[in-house]
């Protein structure tokens, strides 16, 4: 017997130190809540790339701006021509809210030096959005750095954009 009652002992303190006879254990049934969520996995359709257009550049550089905001492209110093654009993504999943996340830098090559940009959402890296009937439209900026002497020619990259649950 002395064994059985250092077992409930055991138990009584594990239970907030209550002592419950061996009988009335075996009776309470013990529960708790359970919870899961389950969601669609996120799709993206890329609607609109991120184009900045041709920039006659010169000697001194500077930076193409692409307001994810608005409908303008600022050229600083530079002249800029031709059709421009945003990056606009289209993702779908569960109706829930989403944090967007990006590296803020990814360059674009070509025949000279790597150029810099800044990628730019409204609400910046980790800002959340609902998504409300499963989909939701974001849209992306950059300030493009146009290096001094750039040697002229077509420059590309790719920048990577994080959609999770919260």
């Amino acid at each position: 017997m002395a064994g059985r009652a250092m077992r409930y002992l055991g138990v009584g303190a594990a239970l907030g130190g209550a002592l419950v006879p061996g009988a009335a254990m075996a009776e309470a049934p013990v529960g708790g809540d359970s919870k899961a969520q389950v969601y669609s996995p996120i799709q993206f359709a890329v609607l609109l790339e991120l184009d900045f257009g041709s920039i006659i550049a010169g000697s001194s550089g500077g930076t193409v701006i692409l307001d994810p905001t608005s409908s303008s492209r600022d050229c600083g110093t530079m002249v800029c021509t031709g059709s421009f654009s945003w990056s606009r993504l289209a993702i779908s999943g569960s109706d829930a809210t989403v944090a967007i996340s990006y590296a803020p830098i990814f360059y674009l090559t070509g025949p000279g030096a790597p150029i810099g940009a800044e990628l730019t959402y409204a609400g910046g890296s980790g800002s959340q959005i609902e998504m409300t009937g499963g989909s939701a439209e974001i849209q992306f900026g950059a300030i493009l750095h146009v290096n001094p002497g750039q040697v002229p020619g077509a420059y590309s990259g790719e920048f990577a954009v994080d959609v999770n649950y919260q």
